[in-house]
């Protein structure tokens, strides 16, 4: 401008303050550069959010080769100058930046996000520091804050989706061998319950009675053989608790008497409750891979009045759980395997997600009106799991969400009947036609039915083998009369890998494409079965169709064909094709654009 000056500069630190809080903060503090003007401006920034992405070349930080790896560099050539991780020392800046005196008063913080992604935590003098900001962030918050802090890297679990052979027999436990596909291939079989699982304490975590030594207090011990915590009081070391590793986090007992604190995340740490909890502002709690003494989720769970929004991820040692005073209106269990036990209060649930095996009878019970619930995922996890008693529990599961309006539903297989083993062994798999058809196993039971349903996604593999598909996704239809979106994400099959293999992991990407799943055969015949009864729905209600990943395997064309040569009101086709020569998706395209009935339809390809 004329006057030397920009439109941006003339606004007020609050208000530019806010602006630069929805960027990292290392982006945020490289703005002080700019100009004079922005000098002071992170001062007033209320949101500080770091990811770790450097690597840990620093003392306090276990060395890789000491760890049994070797990532090019040894004790020798670690710089002098490097006295702290880099993310130790951007955040402890961050803070500082934010005090600037008299020049500029420093806004509250209001969220404090923190993630060591890329190494994982490992521990060391990075303990202290997290303490630090911690505590920080507890004096230094407004009317509301949210803590994000994230010391675990990975995935959540280990369960891979694993088909079943073809050849395989029902064992006198009811479950079919599992196909081995090397490192996918795992023991879908949940995990059992003892008597001694269930008449230990009822604040919901094992209190692990067979580890054969007491434990320590999850403290970190000072070599004067005390304990600390920034901001917490020192205590003797209690029997009952696990101890923690070397590079776990124990979260300080100050944060849990933060009144401000509105939502909190927290993963790969341990809790140390204090013996009163007050968080009366609490409504969002987000764990993933968090242990403590026997009840600790429990007991943080029942102390959030507020409580609206409850995430349970990879908790390995809870069992039971109970939400009974809160009023959730979401909640998600994921991937923890020993859960036995859920009880909910369900008269402001609005959206249920789980993630597991095949939940038992007594899994889940819900005190109170089920109707508001219009949003349920259902993803099981691990191998392809067979037997009557496994879709019976599934069945009594669903049902008590037959008023959703969307349901996502996953397995290792979509569709497919009965088993592709011989119908006289038993041998039947436990999936989403299973509990919808009418195979010889579901036919003496009462299937749910969706009345209210309008948006269904089936997510699972769909190998060439599974002539049956049609039929399964057709008897599933039938039990969704209003449904308007059906969207199906195939998954990809996994590569056989020798465990003698052990470049596998090194494949470069000319050599991952060369190996694509593109599929292509114009030969191939697509036909319909002729007593296949065309849904309702499909030909009265349904106006979206999505393919996720869709691979051209002859399975996945006879099933988009039918669907969308039954569907005359569509008007939303999705496609999303899975990685391939260009050539192999434009004939795939070609192919799907044939198949639709309505040609003023919208067509979106990827």
């Amino acid at each position: 401008m004329d006057s030397g000056g920009d439109r941006l500069s003339r606004l007020g630190d609050t208000v530019l303050g806010h602006i630069l809080s929805f960027l990292p903060s290392t982006e945020a503090a490289r703005l002080a550069t700019l100009s004079r003007r922005w000098r002071h401006v992170f001062a007033a920034v209320h949101t500080l959010s770091f990811h770790e992405s450097e690597d840990p070349l620093a003392t306090g930080y276990p060395w890789w080769p000491s760890r049994g790896y070797s990532p090019g560099y040894d004790d020798d050539s670690v710089p002098d100058d490097v006295t702290a991780p880099l993310l130790v020392t951007a955040v402890s800046a961050a803070l500082l930046g934010r005090d600037q005196g008299a020049r500029a008063a420093a806004a509250p913080l209001r969220v404090l996000r923190l993630a060591f992604d890329q190494y994982g935590f490992l521990g060391g003098d990075a303990k202290k520091a997290v303490d630090a900001w911690l505590t920080y962030a507890r004096y230094h918050a407004g009317d509301a804050l949210h803590i994000d802090l994230r010391l675990g890297t990975g995935p959540i679990c280990d369960r891979a989706y694993t088909l079943r052979p073809d050849d395989a027999a029902e064992d006198g436990g009811g479950q079919a061998q599992v196909q081995d596909l090397g490192p996918y291939a795992m023991d879908a079989e949940p995990a059992s319950h003892t008597e001694d699982d269930e008449d230990s304490e009822d604040d919901g975590e094992d209190s692990s009675k067979d580890s054969g030594s007491a434990s320590p207090s999850p403290k970190r011990m000072r070599l004067d053989g005390g304990y600390e915590a920034a901001g917490v009081e020192n205590r003797s070391p209690s029997p009952t608790e696990p101890s923690p590793g070397a590079t776990q986090y124990v979260v300080p007992r100050s944060l849990f008497s933060c009144a401000a604190l509105r939502s909190l995340r927290l993963d790969s740490c341990c809790l140390d409750l204090p013996t009163t909890i007050a968080l009366p502002s609490l409504d969002t709690l987000h764990l993933t891979r968090v242990d403590g003494r026997t009840g600790a989720v429990q007991r943080l769970v029942s102390a959030c009045p507020r409580l609206a929004d409850l995430t349970l991820e990879a908790c390995a040692e809870l069992t039971k759980i109970t939400v009974l005073d809160a009023r959730l209106r979401r909640l998600a269990l994921r991937c923890c395997h020993k859960l036995a036990a859920a009880a909910v209060a369900s008269s402001e649930l609005r959206a249920f997600e789980y993630r597991g095996a095949v939940p038992g009878p007594s899994f889940l019970t819900l005190h109170g009106p089920r109707a508001k619930v219009s949003f349920c995922t259902v993803d099981l996890c691990g191998a392809e799991q067979v037997g009557r008693p496994a879709m019976a529990s599934l069945v009594g599961f669903l049902r008590l969400f037959v008023g959703v309006q969307r349901l996502h539903l996953t397995s290792a297989r979509l569709g497919c009947g009965v088993g592709h083993g011989h119908p006289s062994n038993g041998v039947h798999v436990c999936n989403w036609e299973c509990v919808f058809g009418h195979g010889s196993i579901s036919s003496t039971l009462e299937l749910p039915s969706f009345p209210a349903l309008r948006n269904l996604e089936l997510t699972g593999m769909l190998p060439d083998g599974d002539t049956d598909v049609i039929t399964a996704v057709t008897r599933i239809l039938q039990r969704t009369p209003s449904l308007e979106t059906l969207s199906l994400f195939f998954l990809p099959e996994p590569y056989p890998v020798p465990e003698s293999d052990y470049w596998y992991n090194s494949v470069n990407d000319e050599g991952l494409h060369a190996a694509h799943k593109l599929r292509y055969n114009q030969h191939a015949r697509l036909a319909a079965p002729p007593d296949v009864e065309i849904p309702a729905c499909l030909t009265e209600r349904t106006k979206e169709i999505n393919l996720v990943h869709y691979q051209g395997a002859m399975a996945q064309r006879a099933l988009a064909k039918f669907l969308l040569c039954n569907a005359p009101v569509v008007n939303e086709v999705y496609c999303e094709f899975a990685p391939g020569p260009l050539l192999m998706q434009t004939k795939l395209m070609a192919e799907v654009k044939g198949w639709v009935m309505n040609k003023s339809a919208n067509m979106t390809f990827f």
